[in-house]
């Protein structure tokens, strides 16, 4: 199947490589259909782009290179939803922004996207009952904590 894209031009993708979100991102309801690209070369990112609109792609990362104890706590209502029994089973990313002025570049790391790539599965949750910052800004570094990013960076522009 062919994918015309704004971002990598027209690509071959093949039909079971599609994922399907029982959840969209928070703000694009209306697309459940995404395949995941490499990202630029020598990164460690990955891009989440739609099949159901060539225009739109996500820039996610697994959020563990910024804050290598991140856990993404879930109900089991949400591990059933993604058919697996554990987080573990779920490849686990965050969005990232990625503004003109790079200091600036920053990742969500309360609501994460859940991957479960076996079942082409995935949402994007909230994560309620953690101190995790919606903007942590990837240019103060891993040595600062969650509390100390959201305080630090409260009043900053989305």
């Amino acid at each position: 199947m062919q994918l015309k894209t704004s971002r990598f031009g027209t690509i071959e993708i093949e039909p079971s490589a599609i994922l399907t979100f029982t959840q969209p991102i928070i703000g694009f309801q209306e697309y459940r259909r995404f395949i995941l690209l490499p990202g630029p070369a020598d990164s460690s990112v990955h891009w989440l782009q739609s099949t159901d609109s060539g225009d739109l792609a996500f820039l996610i990362m697994d959020p563990r290179q910024v804050m290598p104890d991140y856990k993404a706590p879930l109900p089991a209502q949400e591990l059933a939803e993604l058919a697996v029994s554990s987080v573990d089973e779920l490849d686990v990313y965050t969005l990232l922004v990625v503004p003109d002025d790079h200091a600036k570049v920053r990742t969500n790391l309360r609501a994460p996207v859940l991957i479960n790539l076996k079942q082409r599965l995935g949402k994007q949750t909230v994560l309620d009952r953690t101190d995790y910052p919606i903007q942590y800004f990837l240019a103060q570094g891993r040595q600062k904590s969650p509390a100390t990013q959201e305080a630090g960076h409260a009043g900053a522009d989305a």
